[in-house]
């Protein structure tokens, strides 16, 4: 009689050929980045609160000298409507091709660093390592028995304090 499990068995074949299928059909630029993203905070880190600029924050008229009710009224209106219009047609324009030149900046950082800068840390340590050596051996021959004397001339040194 056959083990209860031989109905699940599946040759490696099939099992490479759905494996790849489902890395395909499951690949999506939407559902590996877009569900990630915070739509209703922007800015979780705070790293632009620094150009959070409300009408209030720009214009103000000072007591005693008022422009008219609907002056007033109208360029909180175009103000606001002109800097968010502005900002929607530029990130439209321009948005997804600055981000994406961001994203192959920090690529092309995180790869230097990866590849030659963290590589190249290494080595310098390696040698140093060997440059600590020698420097010691150097000082131990050449500054140690100066400094051993040293010290054997200023401990036989008795000092003594008179006051006068």
């Amino acid at each position: 009689a056959a083990p209860a499990h031989s109905a699940l068995q599946v040759s490696p074949r099939k099992l490479l050929l759905a494996s790849s299928r489902s890395r395909l059909v499951g690949f999506s630029l939407y559902n590996s980045t877009m569900a990630e993203v915070d739509l209703t905070n922007r800015d979780p880190n705070a790293l632009n609160n620094h150009l959070s600029t409300a009408f209030e924050d720009v214009l103000g008229e000072p007591d005693g000298i008022h422009s008219m009710d609907c002056v007033w009224r109208n360029s909180y209106s175009c103000f606001n409507c002109g800097k968010n219009c502005l900002y929607k047609v530029c990130t439209l324009l321009c948005g997804i091709f600055i981000a994406l030149y961001w994203g192959c900046v920090f690529a092309a950082v995180a790869m230097q660093h990866i590849w030659c800068i963290t590589p190249s840390f290494k080595v310098w340590e390696i040698n140093m390592a060997c440059m600590r050596h020698y420097s010691k051996s150097i000082v131990d021959c050449c500054l140690g028995p100066c400094c051993e004397t040293c010290g054997l001339f200023l401990s036989n040194m008795k000092l003594t304090q008179t006051s006068g």
